[in-house]
């Protein structure tokens, strides 16, 4: 997040929540984090630390999901706290919110490196969202935070205080000479918005002093109030488009406090806004829906390109099982003739008989294997057996040939109409029909989706109840752990046979009913049963939970949950009917 948005951003924050209560906080994704608090005007602070989207601003319209734990940790140590202070330290792209009794939460708006922490009254490190790799600068819990050290490449003074005498001096090591380089400017001061820098050089090449061009912009975001514009490629704005298929470059959508000569050259479109925290907000969204079309294109692509291999190597497996089947069934047939015609005068030695070959012009003698188990005529026998498995292979055969083809092609047409999908709404539109045609047999979960990452398919198998609810079941312990925590709403039903391994069972519950029906809680839960290796035994007791009291604790393998609430069922195993 750039310096000057970041600084402009805790000021007004300062003032909007100061005294405000929180109520509780809530974790969107894996990388975001909505702050609700409880005074009138209840405003809402959201917190992205995607190393593609870190940003920090007040929201409005974001629904919270169910909670998770680290954000219910969140809430049992700041519920109720009033927020003393919020506060950007000069030289870090970070942010501080101060509560009355002394703890804080940092927020670290670094792109990689970037966290949001839980630090206690004596500034010690409770909780934390991320673990970095690396071991420098690893947050542990109930070690004093450092934040992080300020790049500098000549320890120059902070971009709010440097003088006309340091910042020429800077300019003079600028090894490139003449107008200074944006990049080199941000990296040489501390706390130097990079925004600012393109506009120092954009004047700079414009032959404007640098220095004055520097000056004048920061008189200009020293003054209050502010006038937020957020810069954006035209066609990108409220209302979608078809530049949702092309990247959005961070360098062209971005808010600012003031409005800025270089934008205007970029061909940006300018939204003016009353508060920096609107304009980050409004640069926010639209960066949000161009993930998520990314993100959903993705996956679908990757889906659908393994299914086009799949098909593909099927159809070339069955392409050699054919020229197999025609050599079998003519061979075979051959030799249980040769042997039958044969056998007066037959030399059989071991595994193997030799026999007048009838079909060779000249009556050579040929070698052909034998089971020594059995006489020759069993042999022979069993030779117009598999002459006959051959044939019947030769008749099954084309057919799945054919399919496996056909299989491959339409997900090969599928990939070129995702080609012409150039919203999230058109990609939608295609999931939905290629579900309804089979070609995607999977599953996404669409109420918690990530901020660029690609959407979380799960290939399942799915079913019917007697009452109409849609059962599915994951295939291996990866895909069970996906379809639970992935797929699985938590007002969905969710089962496992107790004390076997097995597959995880969702009954889907879109209408989020109290209460499913008993029978479609014992068919989901015969299913469960007959999914594990308990599915010989006569009956099984199997757990039913709903989704939202399904946990996954911290180490646990591949498929292993905790529930936190569930009843048992004696069922015996069986199979609903496929959907």
């Amino acid at each position: 997040m750039d310096h000057a948005v970041l600084r402009a951003v805790a000021a007004e924050l300062a003032e909007g929540l100061s005294g405000q209560p929180l109520a509780d906080a809530a974790q969107l994704d894996a990388h975001r984090f909505l702050l609700r608090f409880e005074a009138p005007p209840f405003p809402r602070l959201h917190v992205a630390i995607h190393p593609r989207l870190s940003t920090i601003h007040l929201a409005r319209g974001i629904k919270a999901p169910a909670p998770t734990e680290l954000a219910s940790e969140l809430t049992r140590r700041l519920e109720g706290r009033r927020v003393a202070g919020v506060e950007k330290p000069r030289s870090e792209r970070l942010l501080v919110i101060r509560f009355e009794d002394g703890q804080s939460l940092v927020a670290e708006l670094m792109g990689k490196a970037s966290n949001l922490l839980l630090l206690d009254g004596e500034g010690r490190i409770v909780r934390f969202a991320r673990s970095h790799l690396g071991a420098f600068r690893r947050p542990e819990p109930g070690v004093p935070y450092e934040p992080p050290p300020a790049p500098s490449r000549w320890s120059a003074p902070d971009a709010e205080s440097i003088g006309e005498e340091a910042f020429r001096d800077l300019l003079a090591r600028d090894p490139e000479g003449g107008p200074a380089r944006a990049a080199w400017l941000a990296d040489s001061i501390p706390a130097m918005s990079a925004l600012a820098a393109r506009e120092v050089e954009h004047a700079a090449r414009e032959g404007e002093d640098p220095w004055k061009a520097f000056a004048a912009l920061r008189e200009r975001l020293g003054r209050r109030p502010p006038e937020p514009v957020l810069y954006a490629p035209a066609g990108a704005g409220e209302g979608g488009g078809p530049e949702e298929a092309d990247p959005l470059d961070p360098r062209r959508l971005f808010a600012f406090p003031v409005p800025l000569r270089h934008a205007r050259d970029m061909n940006l479109v300018e939204q003016r806004f009353v508060t920096v925290n609107e304009a980050e907000a409004a640069a926010t969204a639209l960066m949000l829906r161009h993930l998520a079309y990314a993100g959903l294109r993705q996956s679908l692509s990757a889906l659908l390109r393994q299914e086009a291999r799949r098909g593909r190597e099927a159809a070339g497996a069955l392409q050699q099982d054919l020229a197999r089947a025609r050599d079998a069934a003519a061979m075979d047939r051959r030799r249980g003739e040769l042997i039958l015609a044969g056998l007066a005068k037959a030399s059989r030695r071991g595994a193997s008989v030799r026999v007048v070959d009838h079909y060779d012009p000249e009556g050579k003698e040929i070698e052909i294997p034998i089971d020594p188990k059995l006489d020759l005529k069993a042999n022979a026998e069993k030779c117009f057996r598999s002459a006959r498995r051959a044939g019947r292979a030769l008749a099954i055969i084309p057919a799945r040939l054919e399919a496996a083809r056909e299989r491959a092609g339409r997900a090969e047409v599928a990939l070129a109409r995702l080609e012409e999908a150039r919203t999230r709404a058109a990609l939608e539109a295609l999931e939905r029909e290629l579900q309804a045609e089979g070609i995607v047999k999977a599953l996404r979960r669409e109420d918690r989706e990530e901020v660029g990452r690609a959407a979380a398919y799960v290939p399942v198998r799915e079913f019917v109840t007697r009452d109409g609810f849609t059962v599915v079941a994951g295939r291996s312990a990866a895909d069970n752990d996906q379809l639970t925590f992935k797929v699985a709403a938590p007002h969905d039903l969710w089962l496992h046979a107790a004390g076997y391994p097995g597959a995880h069972v969702i009954v889907r519950n879109p209408r989020r009913l109290p209460e499913l029906p008993e029978t479609t809680v014992r068919e989901a839960a015969a299913l469960a049963a007959f999914l594990s290796q308990g599915k010989d035994e006569k009956e099984l007791d199997v757990h039913v939970a709903w989704r939202r009291h399904v946990r996954k604790g911290r180490g646990m393998s591949p498929g292993m949950v905790v529930l936190k609430r569930h009843r048992t069922v004696r069922v015996a195993p069986a199979l609903p009917r496929a959907h």
